[in-house]
């Protein structure tokens, strides 16, 4: 038989069995890849539940100042007396938003009786009239909590992001190359196994080629995300046509 004719269904069963063994194991790091990127950088955006803004954060870095802070200093609601408004800038920009948001202490101080002597008649989902803002209620510490939060968050460390880089490329384009090697013995038409094989490939390098540009261009982020679904779907297409072909019945090899 010629390398050229070669197809993995030719191959004895027990290299068939290996290879659909370490196939599937394969396609089983592939959901826990999923899983892993969740736990790994759920919250790392300061901000509870994984988004698109913990992959930012972890890449690029986020620095923004919370909605509230930004209105109080644009002199938003201007007839809030200015003590009221000094204490909520303050509160604002403390590391001590959830303990004092209700602090006792504060007296008429506290943050949360400024909003509801100033904030709740505007913004509450009940709120009527011409300066209402019902769609951005005060009414609840949840509430508050969701404009009051100002973050600065750094990307990773720049050497460890080297070092994983190193690792990242080196172990996965090996794999992708045993992995569309072993797509291209199968019996699939041509221009298919081209398509996925490109789509796995260029997937792989828009993920891991963007890490260093996403540090200073943010759109970076964007790529490095379509670029890992890209690569997981071209993975599992390919692993899961090498194992249909290697089981399904033999018949006549077309001509190439």
């Amino acid at each position: 038989m010629s390398t050229q004719q070669m197809r993995i269904r030719d191959f004895g069963f027990g290299m068939r069995l290996a290879l659909t063994l370490l196939a599937l194991t394969v396609l089983a790091g592939s959901g826990v890849s999923g899983y892993f990127m969740k736990i790994h950088h759920d919250g790392r955006d300061e901000v509870d539940g994984f988004t698109i803004d913990d992959i930012r954060a972890h890449y690029h870095g986020i620095q923004s100042r919370a909605p509230m802070l930004q209105a109080l200093e644009d002199n938003h609601p201007a007839d809030l007396e200015e003590a009221s408004r000094t204490a909520l800038i303050e509160w604002l920009k403390s590391d001590t938003l959830k303990d004092d948001y209700d602090n006792f202490d504060l007296g008429d101080m506290a943050p949360e009786t400024i909003i509801a002597d100033n904030c709740i008649s505007c913004h509450s989902s009940d709120a009527t009239g011409d300066d209402a803002y019902p769609s951005l209620s005060l009414r609840y510490f949840d509430e508050v909590m969701d404009v009051s939060v100002s973050r600065k968050v750094n990307p990773m460390n720049e050497k460890v992001m080297y070092q994983s880089l190193h690792a990242h490329s080196l172990g996965l384009a090996s794999l992708t190359i045993v992995t569309v090697l072993l797509l291209a013995w199968t019996r699939l038409p041509r221009p298919l196994i081209g398509l996925i094989a490109f789509v796995t490939a260029l997937g792989l390098l828009m993920d891991l080629g963007m890490w260093v540009g996403a540090r200073y261009w943010e759109p970076g982020v964007y790529l490095i995300v379509a670029g890992g679904f890209m690569y997981q779907v071209g993975v599992v297409l390919s692993l899961l046509a090498v194992i249909a072909d290697l089981w399904l019945p033999k018949f006549k090899p077309r001509d190439d």
